[in-house]
């Protein structure tokens, strides 16, 4: 992917950068968080790959766990959700679900959303872990635990699927782009962060934060208003290019989908 050259397109935004010199535009981030903003950037009625989820049993699965600082062994219970444009997913739930039927209908409140990502972070995704409890979500280099409680919540808000992106940034982006010494550059060359919680941690979370912002701008334009998205782009143009060129390099994996006749 030509990072370099991507970063040369940022005449598109002159009209916006010229705006970070006004008062309203101080170095301070403009948002709390991407989870704490109004903005419903992607929606639970947006088209979604998601076929079908089949059952696989249960067996034995390392499952990282918040709530104990720790990473037990467990019973899981052993679904994969299968998806028209990309392999399956292993979801892997905690046995305190305690039957099948909870655990698939637990399952299935996350499916939608991962079939609503774009292929280059859910192909990263190599297993999606779901425990009980009220924790903050986790991902890691191909994996992503999500908790309950914290998910109901989130759903309130509109929020899970945004959140679910969030997560995927992790498990698919972080290892190959989080420290590249071009995204650092752009980080630089832009001097600002979009939301405290990136610059508190601009080394882990400032690439998750940011590209939820510039997936918004990028694929829906409209569903961020025009005085923020104006704020958005003045603050971090080079790093929007550069999570451009990411998306735009949004390729099927050279692994097709296997989908189940059952889906089918």
């Amino acid at each position: 992917m030509a990072i370099a050259s991507a970063l040369s397109k940022l005449s598109i935004f002159a009209t916006f950068i010229c705006l970070a010199a006004q008062p309203a535009l101080a170095n301070e981030p403009s948002f709390s968080s991407t989870a704490d903003t109004v903005f419903d950037v992607i929606k639970t009625g947006d088209p979604s790959s998601f076929s079908c989820l089949t059952y696989e049993g249960r067996d034995t699965r390392e499952m990282w766990d918040k709530r104990l600082d720790a990473e037990p062994t467990l019973s899981a219970f052993l679904f994969q959700a299968h998806f028209t444009d990309s392999p399956s997913i292993d979801i892997i739930l905690n046995p305190e679900f305690q039957s099948e039927a909870e655990a698939r209908a637990e399952a299935m409140r996350y499916t939608r959303g991962l079939g609503q990502l774009p292929l280059v972070l859910r192909s990263g995704i190599k297993q999606f872990g779901i425990h009980k409890g009220r924790e903050g979500f986790h991902g890691g280099s191909g994996k992503i635990f999500m908790y309950q409680d914290q998910s109901s919540h989130r759903i309130s808000q509109n929020k899970l699927e945004e959140s679910i992106f969030h997560e995927a940034v992790h498990a698919s982006l972080d290892a190959r782009y989080r420290l590249d010494p071009d995204w650092v550059a752009a980080q630089n060359a832009d001097g600002r962060f979009l939301t405290r919680y990136a610059a508190s941690r601009p080394d882990r979370e400032d690439l998750a934060e940011t590209a939820l912002f510039a997936y918004a701008l990028l694929r829906h334009p409209g569903r961020i208003p025009p005085v923020d998205s104006r704020d958005i782009l003045a603050a971090v143009p080079n790093r929007i290019e550069f999570i451009r060129a990411i998306l735009d390099n949004n390729e099927a994996p050279d692994e097709g989908p296997t989908i189940p006749v059952s889906c089918q």
